[in-house]
């Protein structure tokens, strides 16, 4: 019984690779079509393959081949049909006329029509009819040199002539003797597995230093900008290959192609599924898709398998299968960004990196700045690295502050001597009544004594001429000895006061005197002095520095005016007492103030 089931489904397949695909249908025909045997009309024996009076697949004369519906429905379903042999191939014009219609030759369609309603079949023609099955002859023998036939059973629903798609067919053959066998197919493949293996990269730049104060000249950095990547990430981990089957046969076979991973990976095959194998190889792509690298050895198994049929040259083609196993496949890496492009935004192009290389590969470079005085200047450097694949970038950035010396300060023999006392004498002054005399009270007196305690004790209508000799009196009282710096401290804050006046032009007004004395700087009381670095040995070279923040309330940087105002708050009217008296709080002051007139102190960020 498997035997004569397996011939079914190997003529079907066989009638699927001789139908070709229809360009339109009208109404198809429903359920099956199928030969087979009359025994209670022509005896047993006639059939050679298949079941008797149900199916039959190959016969021992063309007279003994009945039409009949198959083992549960009658022919096919309710409707009026006719029915025709062919030989193989004239699947595609079914009707009279037709190159390949072999019925034709001994009567028209309309002797082969017939009808069916509930699985009984009605027919008025002339061809046999018995047990609810027509028999096919008279027809003309086939051409095809293996006895293969086609019988074609068509719907005149939509009239006539019909379509190829209104049709069922089926094989059958008429042989005498022993049935031919057909051989096994066989197959091998190849297996080529790849991945892209995707880099990431990451940039780190670091300088020697990255803050500097200095009096003057300029300032070399030395940058170095260093590139690395990790191992890599990979993806679209595939393995692919062509598989062939190798048909030793004269005829086409039908059958499947199929691959698998021996992790269960299932494989795509193209075209195959239900395949039509030529005579010698036939090659099919394959792919297979995994989610990552196998940990492992990786095997892949092609398989091709058949159900049993009968060919076209008239063979039996025996069901089976076969395999082929590609051990250890290998993979190749398709590598991604394996390389950039290393740039920065001061020194340019540095190179270019790429895997192999030292990981992480380091360049190094300098760069000069000069010293601004009154003023932290921040140099900015960017270096960056683009990927050769992706275009992915990254970066890194480092920022170097280099603070020049507070500039536009005159010591305190500057405004004792000729230079600083005429620039007093001759300043601005404001005509003020006295009683009944008109004075000419001089504008720096009033600035210092209502602004800063300590010089509260200057004459409130001082002339210029006045305010010089109390400058010159305070200038030459100052000294540090003692229990106290009171007399010191004066002197200095004196002086840096008496610069910030004459070189403001929020103060004084444009053009100040003292800017042809000191270099061309202004607004000295504006710039921003660093309280952490202040030179304690002026006369030695400023080879010693100290922080002097304590003595301003912990800040670490103030503007010469924020200097002068803090100061002034410690001290009483006059300036006779100090910062408590504590004398080493008033040298860090005194210190201060003298960095500033000397032109040592530091620009502060």
């Amino acid at each position: 019984m498997r035997r004569r089931f397996l011939i079914l489904v190997a003529l079907a397949a066989l009638l699927a690779m001789l139908v070709p695909m229809a360009v339109s249908a009208n109404s198809p025909v429903n359920g099956a079509a199928f030969t087979t045997v009359n025994e209670s009309v022509d005896g047993t024996g006639h059939c050679k393959n298949g079941n008797p009076n149900t199916n039959c697949n190959i016969y021992d004369g063309k007279e003994f081949v009945w039409m009949n519906g198959g083992p549960s429905t009658a022919y096919v379903g309710d409707g009026t049909y006719f029915f025709a042999v062919l030989d193989p191939g004239g699947q595609a014009d079914p009707n009279d006329g037709a190159a390949k219609n072999l019925s034709d030759d001994y009567d028209t369609y309309t002797n082969r029509t017939f009808s069916v309603s509930g699985g009984t079949v009605t027919y008025g023609g002339s061809h046999d009819f018995a047990n609810n099955k027509i028999r096919l002859m008279p027809y003309a023998d086939t051409t095809n040199p293996g006895g293969v036939y086609i019988l074609a059973i068509c719907s005149l629903a939509d009239g006539y002539p019909a379509n190829a798609s209104d049709c069922k067919y089926d094989a059958f053959k008429v042989q005498e003797g022993e049935v031919v066998n057909g051989e096994p197919l066989t197959i091998s493949k190849n297996a080529d597995g790849a991945y892209d293996n995707t880099y990431t990269w990451t940039i780190a730049k670091s300088v020697d230093k990255t803050y500097v104060t200095q009096a003057s000249g300029n300032v070399t950095f030395t940058y170095t900008v260093s590139v690395g990547h990790d191992a890599g990430t990979s993806s679209n981990v595939t393995v692919s290959g062509t598989i062939t089957v190798f048909n030793p046969n004269d005829a086409p076979v039908v059958g499947d192609v199929s691959d698998i991973l021996s992790d269960g990976t299932v494989c795509s095959v193209t075209g195959g599924s239900t395949a039509t194998f030529q005579k010698g190889d036939n090659e099919f792509a394959y792919s297979c898709d995994l989610s990552g690298l196998p940990q492992g050895q990786l095997d892949n198994t092609a398989s091709v398998s058949w159900s049993e049929q009968l060919l076209n040259n008239g063979a039996l083609l025996a069901a089976g299968s076969a395999n082929f196993t590609f051990s250890d496949i290998s993979f190749t890496e398709n590598a991604i960004d394996e390389c950039v492009s290393v740039s920065d935004s001061y020194a340019g192009a540095l190179g270019t990196v790429c895997v192999g290389d030292d990981n992480p590969t380091s360049f190094t470079y300098t760069r000069t700045v000069p010293v601004v005085a009154n003023a932290c200047v921040d140099y900015d450097n960017t270096a960056t690295f683009t990927t050769n694949d992706t275009g992915a970038t990254g970066s890194a950035s480092q920022t170097v502050t280099v603070c020049g010396p507070v500039k536009g300060g005159l010591t305190m023999g500057f405004w004792q001597n000729p230079n600083g006392q005429n620039i007093i004498k001759s300043s601005p002054t404001t005509s003020t009544l006295v009683g009944t005399k008109t004075i000419a009270v001089c504008n720096v007196g009033t600035w210092l004594r209502t602004t800063y305690a300590p010089f509260a004790d200057l004459k409130s209508n001082a002339t210029c001429a006045e305010v010089a000799t109390y400058v010159t009196n305070v200038i030459k009282a100052a000294n540090a000895s003692g229990a106290a710096m009171n007399a010191m401290l004066k002197g200095q804050m004196l002086a840096t006061a008496l610069d910030v006046y004459f070189s403001d032009t929020t103060i004084f007004g444009s053009n100040p005197p003292i800017k042809a004395y000191n270099g061309g700087y202004t607004n000295l009381g504006s710039v921003k002095v660093d309280l952490t670095k202040v030179c304690k040995n002026i006369a030695g070279g400023c080879t010693i520095y100290e922080n002097t923040s304590s003595a301003f309330g912990g800040a670490t940087s103030l503007t010469v005016s924020q200097l002068l105002s803090y100061a002034a708050s410690q001290s009483n009217a006059g300036g006779s007492a100090w910062y408590g008296q504590v004398k080493a709080t008033q040298e860090l002051a005194k210190d201060t103030f003298d960095a500033i007139n000397n032109q040592v102190a530091f620009v502060a960020p």
